[in-house]
């Protein structure tokens, strides 16, 4: 197949899916609406040159829209994929290919059913999509919501690398032994860390010991750090930076629980990466969280927001070693079972191959 990915050039997930459709052997285009890192596929850059703001630069889209229009047409791909219902979806509709598929990663379609203005663009993204595919059942139900047929709807995540996201190696903590704490999610306003800030806080007050790292960078970082140094945990929390994706797996390794407030998401693959290396969740309670984890078994949903709800969380986790001792392995079954990267990709080429009236592979 020769398919043609589109999304913003720095879109951090779309790398995974260039390599494994590019090492399965098929012929692959990625369609840059904004500048691009280096990539394993030929990349065409549509966007105009230099890097985009976080908080700007949108302007820009509707002219690497018209761009990536006339591209498409050029390259004559098999199939059409876009990424972010919103700016790659829009692509997509303003190309007219088909087929297309569309895929909601969260904040796309969280944010955007919330807009009149929108609701009704998506509506029109979405019908004009062959399948539209959301990485988790809440939204599956936005999508829904928005005129989608459920025959329509694809519910499948990227996925994570299960070989390299193993829990061999990693040690368990020895009773009296300080909590190791990591979260890795981006400094950004959505994943709210404050509520993790403060709840430390709490827990320290309590005699709880523990070392907390965060493993990313952001906007907020400066913000944080600040915070951290109020609340007198100076000593107890490392700020890493951003982390590369080869060092990612033995960084979960070296802790214990995984921890996450995010405000909203879609399936955090984040989440997924620490519970196939073996960590024990501490999330917030949202609904892409609880499709992946059953509060008080695997691990701990705490409630939105709530800094105390959190701080309990953690006390009661090290009052039940008996989850503690069995979660590692119930979780990373889960991942196994729906959140395997080269699984759901597999399932992935197959829907292509059903959209162009091709015969599934051979052993797929």
């Amino acid at each position: 197949m020769r398919i043609c990915f589109i999304s913003t050039g720095t879109f951090s997930h779309i790398g995974a899916y260039l390599e494994y459709f590019a090492q399965a052997g098929h012929e692959v285009d990625f369609v840059a609406l904004s500048p691009s890192p280096p990539r394993p596929v030929r990349v065409h850059d549509v966007g105009l040159g230099g890097a985009y703001p976080p908080d700007g630069g949108k302007w820009k889209y509707p002219i690497s829209m018209l761009r990536a229009r006339r591209l498409v047409r050029r390259l004559k791909p098999d199939i059409v994929h876009t990424h972010y219902a919103t700016s790659g979806g829009l692509t997509g509709l303003v190309c007219g290919f088909h087929p297309t598929v569309v895929t909601a990663h969260g904040t796309d379609l969280n944010g955007g059913a919330r807009s009149p203005i929108w609701r009704a663009l998506l509506k029109a993204v979405f019908k004009q999509a062959a399948r539209v595919n959301t990485v988790s059942p809440d939204l599956t139900r936005l999508a829904m919501s928005l005129g989608v047929a459920r025959r329509k709807v694809v519910e499948l995540t990227l996925g994570v690398d299960t070989v390299r996201f193993h829990s061999d190696g990693r040690t368990a903590p020895r009773g009296g032994e300080a909590l190791r704490l990591v979260c890795t999610r981006r400094l950004e306003p959505v994943f709210d860390h404050p509520t993790i800030v403060e709840a430390l806080a709490i827990l320290k007050a309590k005699g709880v010991k523990f070392k907390m790292t965060f493993a990313g960078d952001g906007s907020l970082r400066g913000e944080l750090a600040a915070l951290v140094a109020r609340r007198g945990l100076g000593s107890d929390v490392a700020f890493l930076g951003a982390v590369g994706a080869d060092a990612m797996p033995a960084v979960l390794r070296a802790h214990d629980v995984f921890l996450s407030a995010s405000l909203s998401d879609g399936t955090s693959l984040s989440l997924l990466e620490a519970m196939s290396a073996g960590l024990i969740p501490v999330v917030s309670r949202i609904r892409a969280n609880e499709a992946w984890l059953e509060h008080g078994v695997g691990g701990f949903l705490h409630g939105v927001g709530d800094p105390e709800d959190l701080a309990a969380r953690g006390l009661e986790l090290t009052r039940r070693p008996a989850l503690a001792a069995s979660a590692p392995g119930l979780n990373r079954g889960k991942v196994m079972a729906a959140g395997d990267r080269v699984t759901n990709m597999r399932r992935l080429e197959r829907i292509y191959e059903e959209l162009l009236g091709r015969p599934a592979a051979i052993g797929r």
